[in-house]
């Protein structure tokens, strides 16, 4: 499913609320859950490890916070 959040709203939930596949859109960014699967079933409790975000525009993003993720997101997934 797709969420549309803003910065403000973002900063009030935690990546581990949303399911396998959710596609938070927050501004230019394009945050995608994800848990890890292995048959079908998720690896991991929490997505902070194989979620990762892209930009509206296609640009490259790394995964550096700070530089290449900003802190909101990264304390989002990470959350």
């Amino acid at each position: 499913m797709l969420y549309n959040f803003t910065r403000a709203e973002l900063k009030t939930k935690k990546a581990s609320e949303f399911l396998e596949r959710d596609i938070i859109r927050v501004g230019i960014y394009f945050v995608h859950i994800h848990y890890g699967s292995k048959d079908g079933k998720c690896v991991y409790r929490r997505p902070s490890l194989c979620s990762y975000h892209e930009r509206a525009d296609f640009k490259p993003c790394g995964c550096t916070p700070g530089v290449d993720r900003p802190y909101f997101i990264d304390d989002f997934i990470n959350s």
